[in-house]
């Protein structure tokens, strides 16, 4: 059965989200196993996520497997699908997802959760495994969320945990090979491989083992990129040059759980760029990674990709550069003249809280950056900075407004039209990092340290407070480092109407779900006891928890740990990847 949605398109927003058909969209008829991997936001989201690029063009080479894609509809589409009991469907083919052998969700944020269960009840598919029969498809979700799958576990028949081109290859030539095999028999044998997580077999019985590429250069290209018809988030092509982050900062969950640092070469990078703008014909590629300007020949592939003569007026984006002059000078080739804004991570005011985090930057290094930024023509400057970190005081909130002052004063007589913008984000403490042990601050708290900031940035001119919402971050700290019970904290509050959070406020319904569940602040906000077992210990990231403990004792120190290019600081990779340094400078 095949859906069709041609008396309805006009009657909905941006109707072209729905219609499938872009360039190089891939259509694969009489495959064995089919799949509908289904990314839990609406279109021109999903579609700006590298993950289902990746998996989108390398599943699809797989003989006798499709795959195809799944968004989740927007309000108005969802109303016509009820009234008119239309079930959800794939974008390529309009097959209901209920017909396919497998349903992969790919979650990268913890809000998203709810639009899973969402997506499964418009498919007519039981929510929890349990349920389901051998007529429903197979469950899976991946994504950076699943480093902690058990607030998810109870919905899904198996979760790939880490790097997903590999496995994922090998579980759907499995699936291909067992297709006549039961939905048990299939999970016991996929449940084999590293990265697999099947709670029905290994719930309480196994550490799972996170699947880590260990050579980019090895794995295939992605050049045959989809085309939306409709502008997205990020509306460009994507090469990741590299995986991972050598800088270890305490906070950054993606740090952690994708080390080691694996650079693609020199030569591979440009030759996917190359092949990639012929096959999509954008006009602007993003160099991605963890922090682009850490890529040890970052300088030689900028020219590379310029030099290409059909590259002429390419755009090129760096989305992650480090507080240093040499990244305004990296910033500058790339622009092509454009000086739109530039970005700032310094993540804390004071000095003493950016050692505490482990961030390597300096006072110094910030003013410097931005002085050399405004000299070279940008006038806005953003900064990106959290309260509620370990160890922080409201010494250290107020630094946030001094390090801004100071960048205006020093910056404002060299161009007087200058602006500075200032984000400020509340601190979820994240599962395998040194602060999954932290307390998170609470909802008063937060509203009374956004409070303190209001107050000293009403008094500058030139330079604005932007102050993330707390309702989010408050409930993002629930799932996060959740277990079981949060799973039904998940389903109460999408029982009860939560879905779509991004777009609107749902707090009310995820505060009385609490409530009903038996979920309160202490329990899932405090800081967590050091001896204990946690949830998440499930999965096995390669980094040892004995570092961890060690990071976050010198984090009260306010000690710093030097980068991993520079040092091994005995994180415990090296026990699975003896070289692994080795691989970051291929």
């Amino acid at each position: 059965m095949k859906v069709n949605l041609d008396r309805y398109l006009l009657n909905v927003e941006k109707p072209a989200q729905y219609l499938g058909n872009e360039i190089n969209s891939i259509h694969k008829d009489n495959a064995e196993v089919r799949m509908c991997l289904f990314f839990p936001d609406i279109y021109e989201v999903g579609m700006s996520n590298l993950g289902i690029r990746i998996l989108y063009s390398l599943l699809n080479r797989v003989e006798g497997f499709s795959l195809e894609r799944g968004f989740a509809p927007m309000e108005d589409m969802e109303k016509i699908m009820k009234e008119n009991n239309i079930p959800m469907f794939s974008l390529e083919s309009k097959t209901p997802l209920k017909e396919f052998d497998v349903v992969g969700f790919s979650l990268s944020y913890e809000m998203s959760y709810p639009n899973v269960l969402n997506a499964l009840d418009l498919a007519g598919i039981p929510i929890r495994s349990e349920d389901r029969t051998e007529e429903h498809p197979l469950i899976m979700a991946g994504g950076t969320c699943m480093m902690n799958p058990v607030p998810m576990e109870k919905f899904l028949d198996y979760i790939v945990i880490g790097d997903g081109e590999e496995v994922m290859v090998d579980i759907a030539k499995a699936l291909i090979e067992n297709k006549d095999k039961t939905k048990l028999e299939k999970l016991a044998i996929i449940g084999e491989f590293d990265g697999v997580y099947v709670p029905s077999i290994h719930k309480n019985k196994k550490r799972i083992k996170r699947a880590i590429v260990q050579d980019l250069n090895t794995t295939q290209y992605y050049e045959d990129q989809i085309v939306p018809y409709i502008n997205i988030v990020h509306d460009r092509a994507t090469v990741e040059i590299q995986r991972g982050c050598s800088r270890g900062c305490r906070f950054c969950q993606a740090g952690i759980v994708y080390r080691p640092v694996r650079e693609r070469s020199l030569e591979k990078n440009i030759e996917l760029v190359e092949k990639m703008i012929k096959k999509t014909g954008y006009g602007e590629v993003s160099l991605a990674s963890l922090s682009s300007s850490d890529y040890s020949q970052i300088d030689e592939l900028i020219k590379g990709v310029k030099e290409i003569p059909r590259h002429k007026n390419l755009g090129v984006s760096l989305p992650s550069l480090r507080m240093n002059t040499h990244s305004v000078e990296v910033a500058t080739d790339i622009s092509g003249g454009k000086r739109t804004g530039f970005t700032f991570a310094p993540e804390a005011g004071s000095q003493r809280l950016r050692d505490v985090i482990n961030k390597g930057v300096t006072e110094q290094d910030v003013l410097e950056t931005a002085e050399a930024a405004v000299r070279g023509g940008w006038e806005s400057l953003k900064f990106y900075f959290m309260i509620g970190l370990p160890f922080e005081t409201d010494e250290d909130v107020a630094d946030i407004f001094h390090l801004a002052k100071k960048v205006v004063d020093l910056c404002r007589p060299i161009n007087k039209r200058l602006n500075v913008t200032v984000s400020v984000s509340n601190f979820v403490p994240k599962p395998h990092t040194p602060f999954q042990w932290a307390e998170q601050i609470g909802f008063e708290e937060m509203k009374r340290k956004h409070a303190l900031l209001r107050e000293l940035f009403n008094k500058q001119k030139n330079c604005y407070v932007k102050i993330h919402d707390m309702k989010k971050s408050y409930l993002e700290g629930f799932i996060s480092r959740g277990d079981e019970k949060t799973g039904n904290l998940i389903e109460a509050a999408w029982k009860n109407g939560a879905k779509l959070d991004d777009y609107k406020d749902n707090f009310n319904i995820w505060k009385n779900s609490m409530a009903e569940v038996g979920i309160g602040e202490d329990e899932y906000l405090k800081a967590r006891d050091l001896t204990k077992d946690l949830p998440w210990d499930i999965v096995d990231v390669s980094v040892d928890k004995e570092f961890l403990k060690r990071e976050l004792a010198k984090a009260e120190k306010a000690s710093l740990t030097p980068e991993c290019r520079t040092a091994c600081s005995g994180c415990g990779m090296k026990k699975r990847f003896p070289n692994c340094l080795v691989i970051s400078k291929k």
